[in-house]
């Protein structure tokens, strides 16, 4: 082992366990960090001056950090933080590079389980990217679902396999435009039906069309397909007994969706208008009991990532307007920044296209900016 690299999943053990000698350094420019960044890492934007060849500038201002912390240094892909790492050994740090930088970040993953009465719901929360996944299944039949896979199959297989569940479906709520869906590639993995409605994807590939379907079981467990459109023309939520609903980017912790990704100026107007109606016709007449289960996050610290409706209702400014207009203008002023390189992920995602894992990581570097505030 290399004991200058430290690995995305190391790192992630050392966070957790809480570690107090531990320093995340992330090298970084201060607008990179600020869009970006793992969470209690501090911005020591040296990467300039290695750029530049100034490695005298910058061993001056790496003499400037602790000595009695373990530093791990952060860059966009792991390289230009060996160096910074390589620097501070020399001077007698205690020091590694994250491997493969944010981007390697992007891979970990923690899983909750959450045990309703008839069935098992685990999210797979994406921790570095805010994607979250689940596979649902019942207890008795273990008939399994896996819902908005990521490229990163291997996390799915391994629960299936030491779970003894038997994949029934493979699905995603609809097309995404902040990172590649895995759907296709889970398919080829393992023989199992993907399903997506056909409204968002193109008609030239091997995929099953949940438009129309009201409804899969898993044994004893059912789950009703709900049209949901607003994020986009064909995203779909599903009702697991009554009791939890995955929602896709309709509704997340902190805001509904935007529904502007891809769309003209127009179209976002009529969009955040079909949100409106979808939340208010179909969502918010739900058991205020019923568990949200979105599709990202941005900045809620909750875990899992689960409120009652009930909750976010009390917490949701847009949930508690009753203006159509309003809620149009709130959801449409002040939008974020769209997710690096949107145009060509959900293209690729349209297409069913199963892409070399490399590119696909690098088109996906970056935040999910998937909700409307």
């Amino acid at each position: 082992m290399n004991s200058n690299i430290l690995s995305p999943f190391e790192l992630k053990e050392i966070i957790k366990r809480g570690e107090n000698n531990l320093l995340i350094v992330d090298i970084r420019e201060p607008h990179e960090f600020n869009d970006w960044n793992i969470s209690g890492s501090i911005n020591y934007p040296v990467n300039s001056l290695m750029v530049k060849g100034e490695y005298s500038l910058m061993k001056n201002e790496l003499t400037k950090l602790p000595k009695d912390k373990f530093i791990v240094t952060v860059c966009q892909r792991g390289i230009n933080s060996q160096v910074a790492t390589s620097l501070l050994k020399g001077m007698g740090y205690n020091s590694a590079a994250l491997e493969k930088g944010m981007k390697g970040w992007n891979e970990n993953f923690d899983i909750y389980e959450i045990d309703f009465t008839e069935f098992i719901l685990a999210q797979f929360i994406r921790i570095g990217k805010g994607c979250l996944s689940y596979i649902i299944y019942s207890k008795t039949s273990r008939k399994a679902a896996v819902i908005e896979p990521s490229i990163f199959s291997h996390e799915y297989l391994n629960y299936l396999k030491t779970n003894k569940l038997n994949l029934s479906y493979i699905i995603d709520t609809h097309v995404h435009a902040d990172h590649f869906s895995g759907g296709m590639a889970l398919s080829k993995e393992t023989g199992i039906d993907y399903y997506i409605n056909s409204l968002d994807v193109n008609d030239d590939f091997l995929y099953k069309s949940l438009n129309g379907l009201n409804e899969i079981n898993l044994g004893n467990v059912s789950v009703t397909i709900i049209p949901t459109p607003g994020h986009t023309d064909g995203s779909l939520s599903f009702l697991i007994d009554d009791k939890a609903l995955i929602c896709g980017d309709l509704l997340l912790l902190e805001s509904p969706g935007r529904p502007d990704l891809a769309r003209t100026k127009e179209d976002t107007i009529k969009g955040a208008g079909i949100l409106f109606e979808t939340l208010h016709n179909i969502v918010l007449k739900l058991d205020d009991d019923v568990k949200i289960f979105p599709s990202h996050f941005t900045k809620t610290e909750l875990r899992p990532v689960v409120l009652s409706l009930g909750e976010l209702k009390k917490q949701s400014k847009p949930l508690q307007m009753t203006s159509k207009d309003e809620f149009i203008e709130y959801l449409t002023s002040n939008i974020p920044m769209t997710p690096p390189n949107f145009e060509s992920i959900k293209k690729f995602n349209k297409a069913g296209a199963i892409i070399p894992m490399d590119y696909a990581e690098d088109l996906e570097i970056g935040p999910n900016r998937c909700a409307a505030r």
